[in-house]
């Protein structure tokens, strides 16, 4: 065999026998290498829109009937108040107070008609037998208020109801017993309210704007 020298046999030796000599030095990679760092690009959303002079549609008129805008032109007219097309709570209330008013005073000046014709009435009787024409107004009265003309004769004949009642009362002060006189302030006592309350709606403000808005 011939002659190797030491250090080709030592080297030689170090890839034959897996055995690192500290003689030696040991390869690897480079300092500071690494695997590179991937990120998202900076990429940012796009911004939609309509392109440059491009102008949106024109805005369609509301339908009839809801408030705004004109009425279209096959709508029939209407004649509108500050609160709307419709007839006011107080002008419904006005009118159905007047029917059951007249309804009750006509009960009570038949029967008060009657027992005059007997003979055996007495002058507070006889007053609130004028009742009967107060209610014949009361009727006319609230369907020219439903109507939408006029809520004067209302208001009159329930305002002249009123006044029948408080006279009949002054009258049997001064005609009638202790005891007739207590029945009379309580019958006055529980019918004053109705044409009370009628006179007060039929004059409301409300109603009167609504009745002024409806006329010519």
């Amino acid at each position: 065999m011939q002659n190797v020298p030491v250090s080709y046999r030592s080297r030689s030796r170090r890839h034959t026998d897996g055995v690192s000599d500290p003689r030696y030095p040991q390869y690897g990679p480079p300092p500071g290498y690494g695997q590179p760092g991937y990120g998202q690009p900076g990429y940012g959303q796009p911004g939609y829109g309509p392109p440059p002079g491009y102008d949106a549609p024109p805005g369609y008129p509301p339908p009839y009937g809801t408030g705004y805008g004109a009425p279209m032109p096959w709508a029939p007219p209407t004649a509108r108040w500050p609160y709307g097309p419709g007839r006011p709570s107080l002008a419904t209330a006005a009118a159905v107070l007047g029917h059951v008013t007249a309804g009750l005073t006509l009960v009570f000046s038949v029967i008060f008609l009657v027992v005059l014709l007997t003979g055996n009435g007495d002058p507070t009787m006889a007053v609130l037998a004028l009742g009967l024409p107060c209610a014949v107004g009361l009727i006319v009265g609230g369907l020219q208020l439903t109507r939408r003309r006029s809520a004067g004769l209302l208001f009159g004949s329930a305002a002249v109801s009123v006044a029948v009642l408080v006279a009949s009362l002054i009258v049997g002060v001064g005609w009638l017993v202790e005891d007739d006189l207590i029945g009379v302030a309580v019958f006055v006592a529980l019918a004053l309210p109705l044409p009370l309350l009628t006179a007060i709606f039929a004059r409301a403000g409300s109603v009167t704007d609504w009745l002024a808005a409806g006329r010519p």
